[in-house]
């Protein structure tokens, strides 16, 4: 069995002894622990053993371990090229690292793929059926959480804010969600496009029971709803995005 306590005390003297002075650690640790309980959670209602409860658990705690060698880069460019879940691989692989989190080896390769396919734009192909299942799930559980932070965490600092309000759309984005994909991020053109990107989420929800948690928690409304966008053009396809994506959970909800 997976000790689930002593992963958690050990992730959080990884963190500690980091030394990165980022208020953004504590934030990135709130958000790691949220969606390990929302790995548990997803598990428990697809009715998995109690181990692969506790293995999804676990590669939600672990899935942006990497995440904190990003914040250690200051070159802009360099940051944003940096991938966080290739990097999460690496630091459990260095020195046998995981042996700290799970003791014995078994799941080391269904973790070492959910933690590198966690934020891929797709996944990847060929995947045994048991790695595509926890790969499914952390990445709902991943997603679930972000629409939380959109609704709740990001975009409180009036600068920010401000920058959304004030925004366009791209035209790309846009028509990434009218055709139900995940809108691609590199098409950005500002801070508007982020919440653009944050409701195309839904798409890329694979399991009922994520449905209905966007339906029951209405984190997706309550980001969207929490602007009031100056440009008419762009409140009005971003009424029409709300519907969309609505229209999209109710849907998919058995």
């Amino acid at each position: 069995m997976i000790n689930i306590e002593n992963a958690k005390k050990e992730l959080v003297k990884h963190v500690n002894e980091l030394p990165i002075d980022n208020p953004r650690i504590q934030m990135k640790l709130g958000h790691i622990i949220r969606v390990a309980e929302n790995c548990k959670k997803l598990a428990i209602h697809l009715k998995l053993t109690e181990e692969q409860i506790q293995l999804a658990e676990l590669i939600g705690l672990l899935h942006d371990i990497g995440r904190f060698e990003q914040y250690k880069i200051i070159d802009k460019k360099q940051k944003e090229k940096f991938n966080h879940g290739e990097a999460g691989v690496e630091i459990l692989k260095k020195d046998n690292y995981i042996r700290k989190y799970i003791e014995e080896d078994t799941y080391d390769d269904i973790i070492y793929t959910a933690v590198q396919e966690h934020n891929k734009y797709q996944l990847s192909e060929g995947l045994s059926q048991e790695k595509e299942l926890f790969c499914k799930i952390i990445r709902d559980a991943d997603k679930l959480d972000l629409i939380y932070e959109g609704a709740v965490i990001y975009w409180e600092e009036p600068e920010r804010k401000r920058q959304v309000e004030e925004g366009k759309l791209s035209e790309k984005m846009l028509e990434n969600v009218y055709q139900k994909k995940l809108a691609d991020s590199r098409n950005s053109i500002s801070e508007t496009d982020q919440i653009l990107r944050f409701a195309s989420y839904v798409f890329d929800i694979n399991f009922s029971y994520s449905f209905k948690v966007l339906k029951e928690n209405d984190n997706m409304n309550k980001m969207i709803d929490k602007f009031y966008y100056q440009i008419p053009k762009t409140r009005d396809e971003m009424m029409k995005v709300k519907r969309i994506v609505n229209e999209y959970i109710e849907g998919n909800i058995h």
